[in-house]
């Protein structure tokens, strides 16, 4: 799932609510005037440019709101049969295999809103769509629970940062939780070291977290593995 992906599971996200936080690509293009008119590659790529003509959105939701109903809308959909469509603000029926040239369904078929015959999922493997769904079925009913709603007053994490760990349990040292990061070196030894010290400089000088490498307080070693999150053998595909 890249940046670009996840991005626009977004885009399709909001304007599925009632009433829509952002209107769909396709009403975007409709208000566009004679000025915004504007086609790249044969595909109408038209918005306007001039945001007062924008009717405001009437959701009062609050981000945390949004943010649990998106965990819910996604760990519910049955992605193999349908086109997520952002360029209309809707899930559609998954269309047949196209011939080359076409939009070539998958396991995610989420459609490009400008360059309609490109599913910028179609990489993605059934697996990663069904890890997908699961995670957020699993942050769906954290996001219902009162560590989403509350601080905890037990120091455990909450809020938004309760998503961010581990499945179970978060696993706690003597200051606080500790967060496995999968890094695992590709193609030999070479370069991994420099990978871990370039993370670790991010994570301990920038970020002002203590890092301890595999679970082991010493040294990383040449080709070693670090710990990852529990519950997930899932190696990512290759070339990732």
């Amino acid at each position: 799932l890249t940046n670009y992906t996840l991005t626009l599971l977004v885009v399709f996200f909001l304007p599925t609510r009632s009433p829509p936080v952002l209107p769909s690509v396709l009403r975007l293009r409709d208000l566009a005037g004679p000025e915004d008119r504007a086609e790249v590659g044969g595909w109408d790529c038209s918005f306007p440019r001039d945001p007062s003509v924008l009717e405001p959105s009437g959701n009062t939701q609050s981000t945390g709101s949004l943010l649990a109903e998106f965990f819910s809308f996604f760990g519910g959909l049955e992605l193999g049969r349908l086109l997520l469509s952002p360029l209309e603000g809707r899930a559609l029926p998954r269309p047949p295999p196209d011939p080359p040239g076409g939009l070539r369904p998958g396991p995610l078929t989420l459609q490009d809103p400008f360059e309609l015959s490109h599913n910028v999922a179609a990489n993605v493997p059934p697996r990663t769509v069904r890890r997908f769904c699961r995670c957020c079925r699993e942050a769906s009913k954290f996001c219902r629970g009162p560590e989403f709603r509350h601080k905890s007053r037990r120091g455990r994490p909450w809020g938004v940062l309760g998503l961010l760990q581990p499945a179970g349990t978060p696993e706690k040292d003597t200051e606080g939780f500790v967060i496995p990061i999968p890094l695992r070196p590709r193609g030999g030894p070479g370069g991994f070291r420099e990978v871990c010290e370039a993370v670790g400089f991010v994570l301990g000088d920038v970020l002002g977290c203590r890092c301890h490498p595999g679970g082991d307080r010493g040294t990383p070693q040449d080709g070693e593995e670090l710990a990852l999150d529990r519950g997930d053998t899932e190696e990512p595909p290759p070339g990732s």
